[in-house]
């Protein structure tokens, strides 16, 4: 199978996850001037939502981390003709991130789907490289740090801080308000080697579809009717 084939396979069963977690769009920060009065950004303590956005600028900027190392796992494994797919090691990363999970106060099926879609993306990202260095005609990259001895102990070492980040947040994520924000500050934070749209989305998507309180429970975020 081909490059091309198995990314149409990949973001096929993507399109299938997606279609089943995010059945309607998300409003974007720009509101027509006729409904401006009822954005919920206006009621909002502005305090409040730049501690939220620094929040979510952390989590975000620790997914870009592990994005971006997916383009030096690329090269090791373009080095060394190894393929993409790594089923063992991510089954058994997925299972040590479950039994994480509680010690963040974490539901380990929420964890165990975020990183799979983290694992998505950073598939994606390698098939990038791959079509890209083919149509290059690139055979061979020097000084790649090693796979075992660097960049996998460098994703594992990301893992509890990312832990640590979404168990900041997941609480409040089913807020409108703060969806909105993940998503436009994801445009800007989310960038680098590889990292295009269908990453970005595929990377925030099971961020913006954590189930939790509503934006009045929050204090400070309050919605008026």
């Amino acid at each position: 199978m081909n490059l091309n084939s198995y990314k149409k396979i990949l973001v096929f069963q993507v399109i299938i996850i997606t279609f089943a977690l995010i059945l309607t769009s998300k409003p974007s920060f720009g509101q027509s001037k006729e409904n401006s009065q009822e954005s919920p950004i206006v009621v909002c303590q502005a305090s409040r939502v730049a501690l939220y956005q620094k929040q979510i600028d952390k989590l975000l900027s620790l997914i870009q981390q592990r994005l971006l190392i997916q383009s030096f796992v690329a090269q090791w494994k373009w080095n060394h003709n190894n393929a993409i797919e790594a089923p063992e090691r991510e089954q058994v990363l997925l299972a040590q991130l479950r039994k994480q999970a509680p010690a963040y106060g974490l539901d380990p099926d929420v964890v165990v789907v975020f990183f799979q879609w983290q694992i998505f993306a950073g598939k994606l990202i390698q098939i990038s490289n791959f079509q890209s260095w083919q149509k290059q005609g690139i055979e061979f990259f020097d000084n790649v740090p090693d796979l075992n001895r660097t960049l996998r102990p460098s994703l594992d070492k990301l893992s509890p801080e990312i832990l640590s980040a979404l168990a900041t947040l997941s609480p409040v994520l089913n807020c409108p308000i703060l969806q909105q924000i993940i998503q436009s500050r994801a445009q800007i934070i989310l960038r680098g080697d590889a990292i295009d749209d269908t990453v970005r989305r595929i990377a925030i998507a099971p961020l913006i579809e954590l189930k939790g309180i509503s934006c009045r429970d929050i204090p400070g975020l309050d919605i008026k009717n």
